[in-house]
């Protein structure tokens, strides 16, 4: 039953047309980081150019884009439809739905931004341990993005407005002036992660990799636990209790 579970969330997330929309962010990141190697910059200026492309539009543009329209969608499509009654039919427990539908998010997230963010940072600069320290805090992020959109999605029929309100106004303008909110951007929580393993050349976060990573496993653990306990609450009729 679970493989079935994984077939149709993916069947449901790749929808072809939005599939190729994110798919093409991704390509705009290659694309502006192989015209600005075309015009043969010094090191210094790649280096600093690669950490700004990776950590302002890998990080905190394409990864979080992506990650509120999948993970809103994981869940948050067959509510708004009501064909979840058909799934909760099903003799799964639910935690189960939940984890499983989490997990193939996060595949897909992690499918339609690593790879762009990869190559990007390959061609923007020699130092591969650019490329991977931020690859890899995009695996982290993805997590964390998709539990908290996933759940949210179970709060709220306006998950996608307040998860794109979330990416703007609060790791945009509030995380950005205001530095003891930092703690609770996903954002910064990545950027530390590359910071880590950047080789020093990421530079870019505001909060120590511990700090992060403990702040950002939390939020995710308790994002997961809201979202099982909403869908044990999603009765047969598809309302809320």
């Amino acid at each position: 039953m679970t493989s079935t579970l994984v077939s149709l969330t993916l069947r449901a997330l790749l929808n072809r047309r939005r599939t190729l929309l994110l798919a093409l962010v991704g390509v705009l990141l290659v694309l502006a980081t192989l015209l600005y190697r075309l015009g043969g910059p010094s090191d210094a200026d790649a280096l600093n150019v690669t950490r700004r492309l990776l950590g302002d539009f890998g990080l905190g543009v394409l990864l979080p884009l992506v990650a509120v329209i999948v993970g809103t969608a994981a869940l948050g499509s067959e509510l708004d439809d009501g064909t979840i009654v058909y799934l909760l039919a099903k003799p799964i427990p639910r935690w189960r739905i939940v984890l499983v539908k989490l997990a193939v998010a996060w595949l897909v997230v992690m499918v339609l931004v690593v790879p762009a963010i990869a190559l990007a940072g390959l061609i923007a600069h020699p130092n591969a341990n650019l490329a991977t320290g931020y690859s890899l805090a995009a695996m982290v992020g993805a997590l964390e993005y998709t539990a908290v959109f996933l759940a949210l999605s179970l709060v709220t029929s306006r998950a996608l407005v307040i998860g794109l309100a979330y990416v703007v106004v609060w790791e945009g303008v509030v995380a950005a002036l205001f530095a003891g909110t930092r703690v609770l951007s996903i954002r910064q929580h990545a950027l530390a992660v590359a910071d880590a393993l950047g080789g020093g050349d990421a530079a870019q976060a505001e909060l120590g990799v511990g700090v992060a990573l403990a702040v950002g496993i939390v939020v995710a653990l308790l994002a997961a636990a809201l979202a099982i306990r909403r869908l044990e609450r999603v009765e047969l009729r598809g309302e809320t209790a």
